[in-house]
């Protein structure tokens, strides 16, 4: 008898663990090329969207207002006055739009500009610590907005009256047009009469005059980091910085080239849930099989005990306030069902899968050899500039410089680009490349800077005209060109628009970014 109570005790554990399951199960999110062939899908999510912009012009202390495409946009960033807004007068008035002036044509930065307004936090209680929140330049980045993304699509899923919605996700190189050599837009978020379209995106993007460039969409070199913190902040970048600025005008105009504003174009929560679907990506790449749960974060991710107590509050479905902290993002109800987890940093439009290759080996194919330096400024302006390096002169052997049997150097090979800075109101960004010397017309694409977040800043954006020290691992490039000493390395930077095809408009003398010294290491732990 004892035996018949102890297994119904353990039927009746398994049933509760599988209901909690069942309770907590998310639906899928798919690709927006997929969830484009569902016609009642798509109609659906256009009948929401539509809603929630009407519910924009609600009572703002009411709870349809608090389910509005506003609020929701206002909760990534907003111009007006409140503890995290932006100022018009510093951000957009004295920055943004001189920006705009040195890229586009005067009447169409007036166009471009003319909807942006103050806007005044209600007084309800809560809103203020709610709106202009979000994440980005730290380490907060990607749970924020995962948490985002989870109430954001709670609220279309009401509004919908579809339990079984889930946000689908923009695949970038699903929309690779391969005689164009570039990226297109979805056809689910463009079109006239389709309130999926942004008016104020790239200059001809919506109507595909212009493509965008698909280096800015390659995830490769934040996959190339097994650490948490570089691939977080490499991530930030790339793509998500890049794609942000490829659809946002290079970054100087509305609405999602822009923080404050960048939230009121729809197609930005589709790049946000593939930003999250790569982070989830990664994390079961190096999960290997492990359950993704808050101890396997604590036990793998590197962060402290008080990155996990970071607090925020978002409101929900219902118009409610609801407070969470990062812990949570771990949790099952937090953690998003994705359809395709693979192969997530693979660029294929250009096949370029060495970088992940090379990771997954963990040995760069340099000799032996000092670490390579440049301790003299770089700026760059309008043309390409190549750059060599020099052998450090340091008397002292670092680590890296041990030589095995086999003569290779230990570890990976990082390029560090530090103290990297706007210079004045620079209207084009740069791509990274790496060189051969001995054949330098071959060249490895390394990475694109990205501006998103740059200029007069609020809470968790960035900092001013700084992009920091910009790290990346280039093993995989330097297998691409079949170099083995570190004396044939050189490094370009081009500057571009992030578009295929079209002019590149000069600056203003005196514009663009500034290097302050590069670095080059070959380490067994990335800097």
């Amino acid at each position: 008898m004892r035996s018949v109570n102890v297994t119904m005790a353990s039927l009746l554990s398994l049933l509760l663990c599988v209901c909690s399951v069942v309770a907590h199960a998310q639906p899928v999110r798919i690709s927006v090329a997929e969830f484009s062939k569902d016609p009642a899908s798509v109609a659906g999510l256009k009948s929401a969207i539509d809603s929630m912009r009407t519910a924009s012009d609600a009572d703002p202390m009411s709870q349809e207002f608090r389910t509005s495409l506003a609020y929701w946009a206002n909760t990534h960033g907003y111009i007006g006055t409140g503890t995290h807004a932006t100022s018009m007068q510093k951000y957009i008035i004295d920055y943004r739009m001189p920006q705009c002036l040195q890229a586009y044509p005067k009447s169409t930065c007036d166009a471009y500009y003319k909807h942006v307004v103050n806007v005044d936090v209600p007084p309800d209680g809560y809103t203020d610590s709610i709106w202009g929140t979000c994440q980005h330049g730290n380490l907060f980045f990607l749970p924020w907005h995962r948490f985002y993304l989870h109430y954001f699509e709670r609220t279309v899923r009401k509004r919908m009256n579809n339990p079984q919605f889930a946000l689908p996700y923009w695949n970038y190189f699903d929309n690779y047009v391969p005689t164009r050599k570039g990226i297109v837009l979805p056809p689910l978020v463009v079109g006239s009469q389709n309130t999926l379209q942004d008016t104020w995106r790239t200059p001809g993007l919506n109507e595909a005059k212009v493509v965008m460039d698909a280096s800015s969409a390659d995830a490769s070199q934040a996959f190339s980091f097994n650490d948490f913190t570089n691939f977080s902040n490499t991530l930030q970048g790339q793509p998500h910085g890049a794609m942000h600025c490829a659809v946002g005008s290079g970054c100087v105009m509305p609405d999602i080239g822009l923080v404050p504003i960048a939230g009121a174009d729809p197609v930005f929560y589709m790049h946000h849930a593939n930003i999250d679907r790569l982070w989830q990506c990664w994390m079961v790449r190096k999960a290997n099989g492990q359950t993704i749960d808050l101890a396997w974060a604590k036990a793998n991710l590197g962060m402290p005990d008080s990155w996990y107590e970071q607090s925020y509050t978002f409101i929900d479905e219902n118009g409610n306030p609801v407070n969470v902290k990062v812990a949570d993002v771990f949790s099952a109800q937090y953690t998003p069902s994705y359809d395709q987890l693979q192969d997530c940093g693979v660029n294929p439009a250009t096949k370029r899968t060495l970088l992940l290759a090379t990771a997954v080996k963990g040995r760069s194919p340099l000799m032996a050899h000092r670490t390579r330096v440049l301790d003299t400024p770089v700026t760059l302006g309008n043309k390409p500039v190549n750059v060599s390096l020099k052998p450090d002169p340091a008397p002292q052997l670092e680590m890296n410089d041990s030589v095995e049997p086999t003569g290779q150097s230990e570890g990976h090979t990082y390029l560090v680009l530090e103290d990297v800075t706007l210079v004045g109101l620079p209207a084009l960004t740069y791509k990274v490349y790496i060189f051969n010397k001995k054949n330098p017309k071959k060249a490895s694409y390394v990475a694109t800077f990205s501006f998103f977040g740059t200029g007069p800043a609020h809470e968790g954006h960035g900092d001013g005209s700084s992009l920091g020290d910009l790290v990346y691992q280039v093993s995989g490039n330097l297998a691409e060109l079949g170099i083995q000493s570190a004396d044939d390395i050189g490094i370009r930077f081009e500057p571009t628009n992030l578009l295929v095809g079209q002019k590149l408009r000069n600056q203003a003398a005196g514009n663009g970014v500034k290097v302050g010294s590069i670095r080059l290491k070959t380490t067994p732990d990335a800097p």
